[in-house]
């Protein structure tokens, strides 16, 4: 699955001369954490709430006067970004954005494309994303499966689905369960569960749990 999918394309910037105040009013306003900063479109950088919070002095400290607070809220966001971020491509796969995102730990990629901004997917988009894909919100059953580290166990298992009229909307492996053998976890609709977990148990499958989910939608 590629970010373009999940990606947010109608993205608010600013340019490098914005005002840290008014960069802050525009994160305030339209709950923002994230905030691509252009020149002529070009990507410059990208600043964030905390990064603006750092900035700009605290309303709590008596130590500042009001000469401090307005020449903080005036400087530039140039000052105060982070250049040359971390970008990602809209056809790169989501696990790809997510290991980055977790490698320089950070919450928001900018997507560019012939060096233009076209969207930004966040730490939000991601897992929203991976819970659309692992069917989290589809209504069924969620069946929790040992299988071989035999290549044609899953094909095993996708054909008794068909067998029995069931509608396979999710599925997801973990090979590394143990030596000889992998978990597969799948999701499903249909009328005949009970026989399909019984051709489950019978293909070699064994089934460590069968639980009805109703969505979350």
């Amino acid at each position: 699955m590629f970010i373009k999918l999940w990606m947010k394309q109608d993205i608010v910037t600013i340019d490098k001369e914005t005002p840290l105040g008014q960069a802050k009013e525009i994160i305030d306003q339209h709950r923002f954490r994230h905030l691509p900063v252009l020149e002529e479109e070009k990507l410059l950088g990208i600043i964030t709430k905390t990064d603006i919070n750092k900035a700009l002095p605290s309303a709590v400290d008596a130590s500042l006067g009001p000469e401090n607070s307005l020449i903080s809220t005036h400087a530039k966001v140039s000052s105060f970004m982070t250049t040359n971020p971390v970008t990602a491509h809209p056809m790169d796969p989501l696990e790809k954005v997510a290991l980055l995102m977790r490698k320089f730990k950070i919450g928001a990629v900018p997507v560019v494309e012939n060096d233009k901004l076209v969207g930004i997917i966040t730490e939000t988009d991601i897992f929203q994303a991976f819970t659309e894909i692992l069917g989290a919100e589809t209504a069924g059953a969620r069946i929790e499966l040992r299988i071989s580290n035999d290549g044609t166990a899953i094909y095993a298992i996708t054909d008794i689905c068909k067998q029995f009229n069931m509608n396979l909307t999710a599925i997801t492996v973990y090979r590394n369960f143990s030596h000889d053998q992998q978990l597969l976890t799948i999701r499903v609709n249909g009328e005949e569960l009970d026989d399909m977990v019984d051709a489950l148990w019978n293909s070699g499958a064994k089934v460590n749990r069968v639980t009805l989910e109703e969505g979350m939608n």
